[in-house]
């Protein structure tokens, strides 16, 4: 590329030309803006739109694309400034360019303190291009822009062929999935069954889903099941200039939204992950368990008792740690009912769970009722025995209990 086309860009910079334009980010069951995505636009004087993909690929090409990402990053912190208290997160597409930049965060953290901007509501996406760079400095690059406190989120995921590796690889908070997901309108089963699988990904990654290219209600419909964070598509709203989202965020009420029925139009994820939040809730700990090979990884944690539970480790090392927060009294039931040998016993006898309360202290001594509660697994393909342990208090409000049943003073 000669410098005929970045000239013109620089000249429709000067003169006012290039504009930001915002597509919202919606939360998809309230209704309700919750981030946008600023993009750019290039409206001449005689009020031609000029697509960015006519002039963003060739100052790409030349690494000279830079001019217009960090003119659209003011912009975007010129909104935000404005809006207030009002602010919502506000992405800004950054080419690959600037992954070979080092001084990216000190430019970023200039303009953000100079409008005196929460680093937290501003974003930097990225895409799959930047694998063209140098891996390891990409991974570095976003590194260093994350723990400087911005949000960077993975752009147009599924589009290339080494999403995954990108998505496995790069620090990113936010999973943007694209459009081309959606072309056969969620109709097919294979589709959906994708879909499904994308978003189990981004649940176990605890990433934050942004599906992009929402335009009509079955894919909406579909997309809610699957418990997605955000929906960036005309379903809700197109890409705005600046004073028409400065209204859409300070003045315009909810979008209004069809009543939604999780429970009868849920697919088979959207019950399970239902299901999981209902188990997460009830229990503190959950600890998945092979007893053949002595092992325990724990799958949450949310302790009353501030004391360090491993991880993982060996199973009887953790019935360790239940001994050493328990009463001694209890210490000869707990052996009995928890040892490993005397759980493989169970198992082989046919029993299905183990149950017991025992009373355990938390720091400042007091003791508590706490259930933990056993549970053997098959598993087809292996030979091994499998235990989910569940642990949680048992100690409630008087109203809980009946027939003038009150808990033991201990």
């Amino acid at each position: 590329m000669n410098d005929t086309m970045y000239e013109q860009i620089v000249s429709a910079i000067e003169n006012k030309e290039l504009q930001a334009y915002y597509q919202p980010q919606y939360n998809p069951r309230k209704g309700v803006i919750g981030g946008a995505e600023a993009l750019v636009r290039w409206i001449k004087p005689d009020g031609v739109i000029v697509s960015p993909s006519y002039f963003i690929p060739e100052l790409e090409a030349a690494n000279k694309v830079g001019v217009v990402d960090w003119y659209i990053a003011e912009e975007a912190c010129k909104t935000l400034k404005e809006l207030g208290p009002k602010a919502v997160k506000i992405s800004v597409n950054f080419g690959r360019e600037h992954a070979k930049d080092e001084n990216f965060v000190d430019k970023l953290n200039k303009i953000v303190e100079k409008y005196d901007i929460d680093r937290s509501l501003f974003g930097v996406e990225i895409t799959e291009s930047y694998l063209a760079a140098d891996k390891d400095a990409v991974i570095e690059w976003v590194s260093r822009v994350s723990k400087a406190g911005y949000t960077v989120s993975i752009d147009d995921f599924g589009f290339g062929m080494s999403s995954l590796s990108f998505v496995k690889d790069v620090p990113a908070e936010v999973l943007k999935i694209d459009k081309s997901f959606l072309e056969d309108n969620c109709q097919s089963e294979k589709g959906r069954i994708t879909l499904e699988a994308v978003f189990y990904l981004t649940h176990r990654l605890r990433l934050t889903t942004v599906v992009e290219g929402i335009e009509t209600k079955e894919q909406l419909d579909f997309i809610n099941t699957c418990d997605c964070d955000y929906i960036q598509g005309f379903i809700f709203s197109k890409p705005v200039p600046h004073d028409d989202f400065i209204y859409m965020c300070t003045k315009e009420n909810p979008v209004l939204n069809e009543h939604f029925d999780p429970i009868s139009r849920s697919t088979a994820f959207g019950q399970a992950m239902m299901l999981i939040d209902a188990v997460y809730k009830k229990f503190s700990i959950i600890i998945f368990a092979n007893l053949t090979n002595n092992s325990y990884h724990v799958m949450k944690k949310r302790n009353f008792i501030d004391a360090i539970i491993p991880e993982t480790g060996t199973y009887d090392e953790g019935v360790g740690v239940v001994k050493s927060l328990s009463d001694e009294i209890d210490y000869p039931e707990i052996d009995r009912a928890f040892s490993r040998e005397n759980l493989i016993a169970a198992y082989n006898r046919g029993e299905e769970k183990v149950l017991r309360i025992v009373r355990q202290h938390d720091n400042n001594g007091v003791y508590h009722r706490i259930a933990i509660e056993d549970y053997f697994m098959d598993n087809p393909d292996n030979d091994d025995i499998f235990m989910v342990c569940f642990i949680h208090r048992v100690e409630y409000a008087d109203e809980v209990y009946l027939n003038n049943t009150r808990p033991i003073n201990d």
